[in-house]
């Protein structure tokens, strides 16, 4: 069950801000203890490994308790348009709400993860929305870099309209696979479609490859305790190390990394971009850059809300059989979606 927690709602920037505390009695400024317990590694400074394969293995979650069961229907299935063949999970809840889907792309540092990581997450949004989810398994790097997982989610859309010329479609995905969704909706926009309604976002890379002694990855943007200031800064480092790692096998050598379809936070115009929510850790190495993110659609005066999660780190939302905030974010999902 989830508690009943004091958020915080405010207006900065013209953006929505909702700061969710672990428990009422702390409002900040130190991980949640469930946190805690998985960082006793970071108490030494961590060096990242550039292997494919142990990257790959590192990416996956582990076996998640189900409480929605039979309630979602779960079947793998390829879809084709624009001469593309892309395969997805497809959930079906027992009522359905027509006419309005989920395309949901999963993180992996753009090389790694599967849908599967985030199934049962998805299936508890469905569940609760009564829509359809399509859990995409997009293109990964290096065997094929940008933009080929963009051009998925374009071919999902595309199906997904010729399919339902009414359908309206909410985008969704976590860390680098928001990344990907955010540049297939901008182009999809671009090209003229108007059916994405809105972007729900779970700790988005909107800059891969910024400047690592920049704003963006200043660890001075992350107030903790003493106590636990060595252990952030580790955990800190190596997703430093990550970012280098993952934009080098995504972006191809002729490629721009601070292109806008590479980095959202470099495009130029934002006044197409739907509605967006943004989810995220106080302690995700991305905030900053997700934050500015926001502020940039806000500017534009595009809807944002920016929902952050006191004490979490990163990759935290499919994990809901640990986490109340996992649970959270599912329920935010599914009250965005209806």
């Amino acid at each position: 069950m989830m508690p009943t927690i004091n958020s915080v709602k405010t207006t900065v920037n013209g953006v929505t801000k909702i700061v969710k505390p672990f428990n009422n009695e702390v409002s900040g400024e130190q991980f949640d203890p469930l946190v805690l317990k998985t960082l006793t590694a970071f108490e030494k400074p961590a060096i990242l490994e550039n292997n494919l394969d142990d990257l790959r293995t590192g990416s996956l979650t582990p076996a998640i308790a189900d409480p929605v069961g039979q309630a979602v229907t779960v079947k793998n299935r390829s879809i084709t348009a624009l001469n593309r063949t892309v395969s997805v999970e497809w959930l079906t809840p027992q009522n359905v709400l027509s006419h309005h889907v989920l395309v949901y792309f999963h993180g992996g540092a753009f090389y790694g993860g599967v849908p599967g990581n985030n199934t049962v997450l998805l299936k508890m949004v469905a569940a609760q929305s009564h829509c359809e989810v399509l859990n995409v398994d997009y293109s990964l790097a290096p065997e094929a870099p940008a933009p080929a997982g963009i051009l998925d989610g374009l071919a999902v859309f595309q199906y997904l309209e010729q399919r339902d010329a009414e359908t309206m479609i909410t985008v969704a995905g976590d860390s680098a696979g928001a990344n990907v969704i955010m540049a297939a909706t901008n182009l999809n926009q671009q090209l003229g479609s108007n059916r994405i309604n809105q972007q729900l976002l779970l700790y988005p890379v909107t800059a891969p490859n910024a400047d690592h002694a920049g704003p963006l990855w200043d660890l001075a943007a992350f107030p903790i305790i003493d106590s636990q200031r060595t252990i952030l800064a580790n955990y800190h480092d190596l997703f430093r190390q990550l970012d280098s790692i993952m934009t080098a096998y995504y972006v191809p050598d002729n490629f721009d990394s601070h292109s806008p379809l590479i980095s959202p936070l470099r495009q130029d115009n934002f006044t197409l971009t739907p509605p967006t929510t943004i989810m995220v850790g106080e302690f995700d190495p991305f905030r900053p850059q997700a934050w500015a993110y926001a502020q940039r659609l806000a500017a534009a005066d595009t809807a944002t809300t920016f929902i952050q999660y006191q004490g979490l780190n990163h990759a935290f939302a499919p994990l809901v059989d640990q986490y109340w905030q996992s649970c959270d974010v599912a329920d935010v999902m599914a009250k965005a979606l209806v």
